[in-house]
């Protein structure tokens, strides 16, 4: 397939588990893929895996000048931006009563600010060319709560808000902004998941098992395509039943 031919795709976080399986997706569908990621280290991890034919850009997406700059030479290059996907994020443990105020709002900052940086730039090129796509990737945390994980919880329903939000404000001019709410998938950002913690967390799980990397991108890039032409603030969760689940099997046994 080429649904993304001759298209230009932004990538934040592309650098990372899931952010290089989504580059190799649009660049093999046709795309012209943008890495953006916090590092030069991380931005060079998304370009190997389309075997360099990518560009990298260096973004810090909590700072407003940073994300400015990354755009505008992203424009520089290519004239337009014709999907964005927000995939950059970080995710600290701790309870809400131990929390530190610099982590939960440094995780704010990346998981909630940063996506409406990005957004917003991306948005107003997409209006002014008339038309893009923009896909968020948020989290089930978004809408069924997880204890220890309060700060990336209250990022992620945040996004699913903008993300509503924003597809209601720019639907008319033809952009159209969803999300994609991913339950635990096989990224680094788990490795800590390990021994009876996982396998409480498969149980809960109703496929049984963790999703992986091309399952995510697979449901962003229908988002991203004219297949999904008539949706727009939709928030997709890829989860495997995860949040269709009232309980576990062990309260019937």
């Amino acid at each position: 397939m080429s649904r993304f031919n001759k298209k230009i795709v932004a990538i934040t976080g592309g650098g990372g588990g899931m952010g290089v399986e989504l580059c190799g997706l649009f660049q093999s569908e046709g795309a012209s893929v943008v890495v953006m990621d916090a590092s030069e280290a991380a931005v060079q991890a998304g370009v190997r895996a389309v075997e360099g034919q990518a560009l990298g850009v260096v973004v810090d997406v909590a700072s407003e000048a940073s994300v400015e700059q990354a755009f505008a030479r992203v424009v520089e290059q290519y004239g337009r931006i014709d999907v964005l996907v927000c995939a950059a994020g970080v995710r600290p443990m701790a309870q809400l009563l131990d929390q530190a105020t610099a982590e939960w709002e440094r995780c704010l900052q990346i998981n909630l600010t940063g996506v409406f940086l990005c957004n917003r730039v991306a948005a107003r090129h997409m209006v002014a060319q008339g038309g893009g796509s923009i896909i968020n990737i948020a989290s089930i945390n978004g809408v069924r709560a997880c204890t220890g994980m309060g700060a990336y919880n209250v990022s992620k329903a945040g996004v699913i808000a903008l993300t509503q939000t924003l597809a209601c404000e720019v639907a008319p001019q033809k952009v159209r902004v969803n999300a994609i709410l991913p339950a635990q998938i096989e990224t680094p950002m788990i490795k800590e998941q390990v021994g009876e913690e996982r396998r409480r967390r498969e149980e809960r799980i109703p496929m049984g098992r963790y999703g992986k990397p091309h399952e995510i991108a697979s449901a962003v890039a229908f988002l991203a395509s004219d297949d999904a032409s008539f949706m727009t603030g939709h928030a997709m969760a890829v989860d495997g039943g995860y949040l269709a689940f009232g309980f576990r099997p062990a309260v019937y046994a």
